[in-house]
């Protein structure tokens, strides 16, 4: 379900909202259901000729680039150097940064592990 609006029972939209998530389905982070990815409107979300917004409660789910970026954001380490070192990079950055990080962090893991045995 959408938090589009900015107060329950408003109808006001919140534009927070709809840039985050226009940027989630621009970068490929989220689909639908059948995995397909399209556009604002094959999305849930489209305008018409006056401006107006008809929202589509469509299910979706995060992608394998979702999952993997969040697991990335969800690391304490990771989030703190790409929002200090990284704030003002292009998404691209970012989301290829933080997969570097946390292969980086994994491969210590793998070579510590390596050398306990």
């Amino acid at each position: 379900m959408f938090i589009l609006y900015k107060n329950i029972g408003s109808r006001e939209v919140d534009e927070n909202f709809i840039f985050h998530y226009s940027l989630l389905i621009e970068n490929s982070l989220i689909s639908k259901l059948d995995l397909s990815i399209g556009l604002m409107d094959e999305m849930g979300l489209k305008y018409g000729s006056t401006g107006g917004l008809t929202v589509n409660n469509l299910p979706i789910r995060l992608t394998q680039h979702g999952h993997d970026f969040a697991s990335a954001l969800n690391n304490r380490e990771i989030l703190e150097k790409l929002k200090t070192e990284f704030k003002d990079a292009p998404f691209k950055v970012i989301f290829d940064g933080s997969q570097k990080l946390i292969q980086h962090l994994a491969k210590k893991k793998f070579d510590d592990l390596l050398k306990e045995n």
